[in-house]
């Protein structure tokens, strides 16, 4: 679908808009459109009208409408000063509200609504068809009113694509829209600051890995296979249909914690399978613990398998992936402290009927099920580091930054801050989640600008908040005051 709405006035626009990009608004099935392009000689949707203007008149973009006004940002989205406005459907505000427990536009506390508004708008004019964005896939970052970052990029389909390679990205359903005052593209969420994930994370040197492999591997086939063996198989199978019959598969893995040659405190462990196919149909597989380790893989079959626990050790969902990875960390920890034999048993989702085989250890593709496990030295050297406090203006917004707050002596995705007694005048945020007490935090996420102070618009000229700090190898800072300075 082509945008491409060439200057028309009032009566015209409405009439071209309705051809254009009603459907989105009207038809929920039709959310995102497909097959986006544009034409790079001169970019569709050209207006007459203020992007406030636009808001007004459109039906889908009403909640927003009474969200700007409530916030009392309506100056944004109608005077001349260029901005690209990121706009939020009817439907994204209602998904929003329902998460976050509002009953209304009008029971989202001010502060939090004008945050949210202002990620929204990008200080600087950005259409898809420039240049600088002219590599797919390639993100790039821009202030925000509030501000944070937000990245911008496209797609090899010129679908505009919001945080793109980070925690949290989104698709933005039509693009290119150009009021008087800037630019405007419509989204079927709310979005928020999302930290990016590539090289963020300074290595710990301290950190090492180890890993083992399956001795054995196989699976247990139901109905008239219930007696047969597939333990020399270069597969290992996965199918749940009807819990026992002809086509239900489930997988078997034994390791040998004794195998393990690096030692000190458990960061993670994860078991890994190979994939050789997978109808990658999101659904669940869960992995279980089973007690009994004397089966062997050359003669286990339906009939003789030992029965796993009830409850799921780790789950993951299905997709078109290299490798299925399970976190088992908490199951792993206890059995390192006397290191034996561990066996586990892999199902499906029940009657989810997806095909899912996986590459055993007999398979020459070298992919065979293994487990990794990652260590560090449990010397603990975090320290106190920065602790400078804030100032925010009165009813105002600031990010959280490293030269305000800032412990030493681990990795910063590693220093784990716990919210010991949230602000009483204002409210922190990290995503679209505001932060109350108990709620965690990383040295990470403040060097990445994660977290926003919001301040309320009321009480003194001081706020505070109570932190304390610890890391995974038992280092602990006790609770301390981070001081706010409200002006």
């Amino acid at each position: 679908m082509k945008t491409n709405i060439k200057n028309p006035g009032l009566p015209t626009f409405l009439g071209l808009l309705f051809l254009n990009v009603c459907y989105l608004f009207l038809l929920p099935a039709c959310e995102k459109q497909k097959n986006f392009s544009y034409e790079y000689d001169n970019p569709g949707g050209k207006m007459s009208i203020s992007a406030w203007q636009f808001v007004q008149q459109t039906d889908s973009l009403a909640l927003l409408s009474e969200a700007i006004t409530a916030a009392g940002l309506q100056d944004y989205y109608s005077n001349a000063e260029v901005h690209t406005f990121i706009m939020p459907t009817n439907a994204a505000f209602r998904t929003y509200m329902s998460v976050n427990k509002y009953t209304s536009i009008a029971a989202i506390p001010v502060p939090i609504l004008r945050n949210t508004l202002l990620y929204h708008i990008v200080k600087a004019k950005v259409l898809f068809s420039d240049p600088a964005l002219s590599q797919n896939n390639n993100p790039i970052a821009y202030e925000t009113a509030n501000g944070q970052s937000m990245y911008l990029s496209h797609n090899a389909n010129y679908q505009g694509l919001i945080n793109e390679q980070t925690n949290k990205s989104w698709t933005i359903s039509v693009s290119n829209l150009e009021p008087v005052n800037g630019v405007i593209h419509i989204v079927p969420e709310l979005v928020y600051f999302s930290a990016k994930t590539a090289g963020t994370n300074i290595p710990d040197p301290a950190i090492v890995s180890d890993t083992i492999y399956a001795t054995q591997d196989t699976y247990i086939n139901g109905g008239s296979l219930k007696a047969s063996n597939f333990g020399s198989d270069p597969l290992i199978k996965l199918k749940n249909v009807d819990g026992s019959g002809d086509y239900d598969r489930k997988i078997y893995l034994m390791f040998d914690l004794n195998q393990l040659t690096k030692t000190g405190t458990l960061r993670n462990a994860s078991i890994e399978v190979g994939v050789n196919f997978t109808h990658g149909l999101g659904l669940k597989m869960d992995l279980y613990n089973v007690a009994d380790t004397s089966w062997s893989e050359k003669s286990m079959n339906w009939n003789n398998a030992p029965a796993p626990d009830q409850t799921p050790v780790a789950s993951l969902v299905t997709g078109k992936v290299a490798t299925f990875q399970w976190n088992c960390t908490g199951f792993i920890g206890p059995r390192l402290q006397q290191p034996r034999k561990i066996s586990v048993m892999l199902d499906g989702e029940a009657k989810g009927n997806e095909t899912n085989d996986l590459i055993s250890k007999e398979n020459p593709l070298s992919k065979p099920p293994r487990l990794v496990v990652t260590f560090s030295s449990g010397n603990s050297m975090l320290e106190m580091g920065i602790n400078n406090g804030m100032t925010v203006s009165k009813g105002g917004i600031a990010v959280l930054k490293t030269a305000m707050l800032e412990m030493k002596g681990a990795a910063p995705a590693d220093i784990i801050y716990t919210l010991e007694s949230a602000p009483a005048n204002g409210w922190l945020i990290m995503g679209s989640s505001i932060l109350t007490t108990g709620s965690k935090f990383t040295q990470l996420d403040l060097d990445m600008s994660n977290i926003v102070y919001v301040h309320s618009g009321s009480g003194g000229a001081a706020d505070q908040l109570s932190l304390s700090v610890a890391d995974p190898d038992g280092g602990l800072i006790e609770p301390f005051d981070f001081n706010i300075s409200i002006q």
